[in-house]
C-alpha cells in the first residue's frame, strides 16, 4: 500500500505534560500502523518549559534534538542535548526535557511498546 506525505503544518497540534509541551502526533497513539511503535511525535518547549519528568514501563523512547538546545535528564543524570544529538531511554527510567536558552527546543520522540 501506497501513502501519500503528509505535511507537519497539516497535522494539529497538541499541548501535552500539563502544558509544557508542544506535539504533532506523527504516528498517534492506537494508530493504524503495524510494529511496535506506540507513538511518534514533533514537539518543542518554548524558552524556559520543562517536560513533565515521567516513566515508560511498556517500552523504550527515542529523542532526537533538531533545532536548539537544552538539557534532557535518563534516570539520575542530566545530559546537555543539541541539534543533531539522539538519546535512547531505557523503559523504567524517569526522563524529562528542558529548555535552557532563548529559542524552541524542537525534537522528535518515537516511542515503542514490547
Amino acid at each position: 500500500m501506497t501513502h501519500s506525505p503528509t505535511n507537519i503544518e497539516t497535522i494539529p497540534t497538541e499541548t501535552t505534560h500539563e502544558g509544557t509541551t508542544q506535539v504533532k502526533r506523527l504516528i498517534p497513539p492506537h494508530g493504524n500502523h503495524q510494529g511496535n511503535i506506540a507513538t511518534m511525535n514533533y514537539a518543542w518547549l518554548e524558552p524556559g518549559k520543562q517536560l513533565t519528568q515521567h516513566v515508560h514501563t511498556d517500552g523504550e523512547e527515542f529523542y532526537f534534538f533538531l533545532e536548539g538546545t537544552g538539557q534532557m535528564l535518563v534516570g539520575n543524570k542530566w545530559f546537555d542535548v543539541t541539534s543533531g544529538d539522539f538519546i535512547t531511554v531505557p523503559p523504567d527510567h524517569a526522563h524529562s526535557v528542558k529548555n535552557t536558552e532563548n529559542e524552541s527546543l524542537v525534537f522528535l520522540t518515537v516511542r515503542t511498546e514490547a
